[in-house]
């Protein structure tokens, strides 16, 4: 592109030299066929004329010359005859179409004395005059007696070549102004064309977003933009290529293929945070290459917005544990997941004991510095797969894929444990908890929760800080409650 740029001044003043080289050939040609061809035709065609005009008024001359009469009477005649011929005019004009005629006669044939008869009348002798030798012959016997030499005016010539002439200055002039006009409007249209290329380059470096253009059949970017550069750090290559491992990241991940589409993409170089960009591709012809124009918008907060909000929806403010809409949807999915594969379920749902006397003697910070900490523990006792959430108020539940009752009962008891241990800041808080806990046998999913809820409850009236189990196989009706 750059040497385009530099290129693009001489390219213009080539285009002037070959469009002048092009008017100067064309004048020549009109030229060279005028003198070479069209005046010598025309001067031919002139010169016939004249002689034919020549020898129509000779003809008079000729039927005075039969010897009967006296010399001094066929001169006399001779004269009048010649006279006649000179007056002979153009009408618009006046001029004469003759300006000289000259009469020799051989007088070895004539019976009259010689040079009597020789004549020379008319004008003097104008530039460029066609001259005519017209023989003379006897009117009886047909000798060739003598020449008649016309002078005729050069006008058949001008009358032919004035307009023709004219019609070539014209054809000439038009095609020197068609010409002139050509390069005036290809000089215009490249000065629009370099103004239009240096207003769009000046678009594409200013665009605050990143922008590419690449060829459908190179790996590397052709051009980018400052902003492309930056946000992903391109490196220009010695075939004056653009590339880059987040670049190479990018075509990694796919670039749309349709004008027009959107597609949010991920990228993530060695070493860096993933950055998340909606990309577009409009295709195009770029220096007679099929190409693709690129296009980048930042959207990685966006994302992390939409990331909060997503996990604000499904996540408990206070313990940042999942609350009660996210662990029906989740207990459900496990349930699913249960009955297609055949697989251990168990649920967990415990109660703080004595938690009202908590907020009520140390007050709601100290209560909720507790809900903290027990979902703290909660956390730290169960496994990945698990998931742990805020049940409602001070309940908490724990859903274990993968886990038969037995297994469940052992991580309810390290989790109690554990929040027995707990040591608070203000002094006299202790907390323990009281748990239920069931396993998965078929039923509807509120019955599932409701047999966890009522071996909480038989907990509790066993004097809490404990966790009991429903004995496997048996549901919530057969409980007796």
């Amino acid at each position: 592109m750059a040497l385009m740029r530099r290129l693009s001044p001489r390219l213009e003043g080539y285009l002037a030299l070959i469009f002048g080289l092009l008017g100067l050939i064309l004048t020549l040609l009109v030229a060279l066929h005028w003198f070479l061809v069209l005046e010598p035709t025309l001067r031919a065609e002139a010169e016939s004329r004249a002689t034919v005009l020549a020898q129509s008024q000779i003809q008079g001359v000729e039927r005075l010359i039969d010897g009967a009469q006296p010399p001094e009477q066929i001169r006399r005649e001779l004269i009048a005859a010649l006279g006649s011929i000179l007056l002979f005019k153009d009408e618009k004009t006046g001029e004469p179409f003759i300006h000289r005629v000259s009469l020799l006669f051989d007088y070895d044939l004539l019976r009259v004395p010689p040079g009597s008869l020789d004549l020379d009348l008319g004008g003097a002798v104008c530039d460029g005059c066609f001259i005519a030798r017209i023989p003379l012959y006897h009117p009886r016997d047909r000798l060739l007696i003598g020449v008649a030499t016309c002078y005729s005016s050069p006008r058949f010539l001008r009358n032919l070549t004035g307009d023709l002439g004219t019609t070539l200055v014209w054809v000439a002039g038009f095609i020197l102004l068609s010409i002139a006009y050509a390069w005036f409007q290809t000089r215009r249209f490249l000065r629009r064309l370099r103004e239009s290329e240096n207003n769009l380059r000046a678009v594409f470096e200013a665009a605050p977003f990143p922008m590419l253009l690449q060829a459908d059949d190179e790996p590397g970017a052709r051009r980018a933009n400052q902003a492309a550069r930056v946000y992903l750090d391109l490196r220009e290559e010695a075939s004056g290529m653009l590339d880059g491992e987040t670049w190479r990241a990018l075509l990694g991940a796919g670039l749309p293929d349709r004008a027009g589409e959107w597609r949010e993409t991920q990228l993530k170089a060695a070493g860096e945070k993933a950055r998340w960009a909606l990309v577009s591709a409009v295709p195009m012809t770029f220096s007679g290459m099929a190409s693709r124009l690129i296009g980048l918008a930042d959207v990685s907060e966006l994302k992390a917005v939409q990331e909060e909000l997503r996990a604000a929806s499904f996540t408990d403010a206070l313990t940042g544990l999942y609350n009660r809409r996210y662990l029906y949807q989740r207990l459900a999915h496990e349930m699913d997941l249960a009955n297609r594969y055949r697989h251990a379920l168990s649920l967990i749902l415990f109660d703080l004991d004595f938690f009202k006397r908590i907020n009520d003697t140390f007050g709601h910070g100290v209560g909720d510095e507790v809900l903290v900490e027990v979902g703290r523990v909660l956390k730290t006792c169960t496994r990945e797969v698990d998931v742990a959430g805020r049940h409602g108020g001070e309940e908490f539940l724990v859903i274990l894929p993968h886990a038969d009752l037995a297994e469940a009962g052992e991580v309810a008891e390290r989790i109690r444990t554990s929040v027995a241990q707990i040591e608070f800041a203000a002094a006299g808080v202790e907390v323990t908890i009281s748990g239920g806990v069931a396993q998965y046998q078929g039923e509807h999913l509120d019955a599932f929760v409701d047999i966890a809820d009522r071996w909480l409850y038989m907990a509790k009236e066993a004097g809490r800080n404990r966790v009991l189990s429903a004995p496997a196989g048996v549901l919530g009706e057969g409980l007796g409650f």
